[in-house]
Parts: structure tokens; C-alpha cells; sequence
């Protein structure tokens, strides 16, 4: 069996380095522990919101099950590849776009009310500058779902009008591309990317054994 060399360097802290800069700055140090455990919650969160056909935080009590500063790896820097890296900050911004959706799920009542989480998470998204046009998109989109999150009339519908109910329609919008970005197209690409691996393997096959497989 083939070692993949660069995982195997992550359990040594003199070959595997990650760390967290923003602006040029270096914030702090991170591990492949922590890397680890920040990918665990992004796979957990997409496997979840599988069970629904939009984004819905009602799901998830982030208070015990989604606990870590997802913001930060926005910012990891390090012996990461270009789709790892690309991965952890769009699992990041599912994230943190659920933050959001919860405000709009629970009318109000949320985990970034209850951690004072609303500054942060500002600062985070404008400074973190993203990887691909689809990251640019999803932070317009998450900053939308930011916009209106502490307007009444849009949370409790107060004698909804016109253009309330534009922008309601903008926030379910957002809400849907996020989703089909983040959960439906990266189950879509995996699954590609499997069928390529499983015709280079038949590949392989057939060059050592001069047979197909079955």
C-alpha cells in the first residue's frame, strides 16, 4: 500500500506546521488535532443538513455540539493542500451561515445572541478573503442573512409589506444557494470524484493483468 506521506506528517509536529494568520499577523499556532476536530464538525453539519432541502439550524444545539471558533479557520495557514484548505473554510462558512439561519429558525433566539458573537463574526467575514468566486458569493450571502438579523419586522413578520417581504424572499435565496453550494454540490462532486478514482483503478487493473474487473 502507497503511504500517503503528507498525512503521515501531520503526527509530527516537526514536519505538519498550521497556524492561524489574518492580514499578514500571526494570530496563533493550531494542530493537527484541532485541524482534525474542525473537519469533524464540518462532515457531521453537511451529513445532518442532508436531512432537510434547505439550510435549517433547529437541528443542532451548537451550546454542546458545535463548540469550536470556526471563524478562525477561515485564516488556517500551513502544510495544508489547496483543496483542504478550500474545504475547511467552505465547511467553515456552512458554519457559520447556520449561526445566521438560526436567528430566522428561532425568531430571534440564537447561539450568537447568547455568546455575543455578532462583532466577531463581522470582523471575520470582512477580513477573511476568499479562495474561490463561490466563497466570494457565500459571504455576500452570509452578510445578507447578517443585514437583517436584528430587524423585528423581518424576524416576527410585524405587518409584513412589499418590500418585507422582498427581502424575506432574498433571505430564503441566500439560504438556498448556500445549500446547494456547500451541502448538495460537494455530495455531487465526492461522488465524481469516486467514479474517476473507480475507472483509474479499472485502468490500473487492466495494465497489470490485461483483464477488466467485474
Amino acid at each position: 500500500m502507497e503511504i500517503d506521506n503528507h498525512t503521515q506528517s501531520r503526527f509530527s509536529l516537526n514536519n505538519y506546521t498550521v497556524y492561524i494568520e489574518i492580514e499578514g499577523k500571526f494570530i496563533r499556532e493550531t494542530s493537527y488535532s484541532e485541524i482534525e476536530n474542525v473537519i469533524r464538525d464540518i462532515s457531521y453539519v453537511r451529513h445532518q443538513s442532508t436531512n432537510y432541502l434547505s439550510l435549517y439550524s433547529g437541528q443542532f444545539d451548537f451550546e454542546s455540539m458545535l463548540t469550536l471558533p470556526y471563524w478562525d479557520f477561515l485564516f488556517v495557514k500551513g502544510d495544508l493542500h489547496d483543496n483542504e484548505l478550500v474545504d475547511i473554510q467552505d465547511g467553515c462558512l456552512l458554519i457559520i451561515s447556520l449561526f445566521f439561519v438560526e436567528i430566522y429558525d428561532d425568531n430571534g433566539g440564537c447561539y450568537i445572541y447568547a455568546n455575543k458573537l455578532f462583532d466577531t463574526l463581522n470582523n471575520a467575514l470582512n477580513l477573511f478573503q476568499p479562495t474561490t468566486e463561490t466563497q466570494r458569493i457565500i459571504v455576500e450571502k452570509i452578510k445578507y442573512l447578517r443585514k437583517y438579523a436584528e430587524d423585528e419586522k423581518i424576524l416576527r413578520r410585524i405587518n409584513p409589506d412589499e418590500p418585507s417581504l422582498v427581502i424575506e424572499a432574498e433571505i430564503g435565496r441566500s439560504n438556498q444557494y448556500i445549500y446547494d453550494e456547500l451541502i448538495e454540490k460537494y455530495y455531487w462532486d465526492t461522488a465524481n470524484s469516486f467514479e474517476k478514482l473507480r475507472q483509474q483503478s479499472e485502468e490500473q487493473f487492466k495494465k497489470i493483468t490485461g483483464i477488466y474487473k467485474k
